[in-house]
C-alpha cells in the first residue's frame, strides 16, 4: 500500500505542480471571462504549493501530517475550480485526480501513515 500511495503522490504532484505553473503562466483569455487573473494566479500558486506538500513531507520526513492535508485541500480546489468554468469539457480532468487525491489523503491519515506502526 506505502508504494501505491508513494507512485500516486508523485503523479499527483506533479500533475498540480504542472497545473499550477499552467495556471501562472499560460492562462488563456477566454478563462479570464470566469475568473479574474489574479484569482487564477493564486489558484495556480495553491496548486504548485499543494503538488509540493503531497511530496516533500514524505522525503524530507518532516511534517507528515500535512500530506494528507494538502491532498484533501488539492481535491476540494480542483473539483472547485474546475466547476467554476461551466462547461468545462475536460471535467474528468479535475474529478479524477480529486478523487485520487482524496484516496492518498485518506491513505496517509489512516491507512498507511509514513510513521511506522507499532
Amino acid at each position: 500500500m506505502n508504494v501505491l500511495l508513494w507512485i500516486l503522490q508523485v503523479l499527483l504532484g506533479l500533475y498540480y505542480m504542472l497545473g499550477g505553473k499552467w495556471l501562472i503562466t499560460e492562462l488563456p483569455a477566454d478563462m479570464l471571462r470566469v475568473l479574474p487573473r489574479t484569482a487564477w494566479l493564486a489558484l495556480g500558486v495553491l496548486q504548485v504549493l499543494f503538488g509540493l506538500g503531497l511530496i516533500l513531507p514524505g522525503l524530507l520526513k518532516k511534517w507528515p501530517k500535512a500530506t494528507p492535508v494538502c491532498a484533501a485541500a488539492a481535491a476540494v480546489e480542483t473539483v472547485a475550480a474546475a466547476a467554476a468554468v461551466t462547461g468545462f469539457p475536460g471535467l474528468w480532468w479535475a474529478v479524477i485526480p480529486g478523487l485520487l487525491a482524496l484516496f492518498v489523503a485518506y491513505g496517509r491519515a489512516k491507512l498507511r501513515p509514513f510513521q511506522a506502526r507499532g
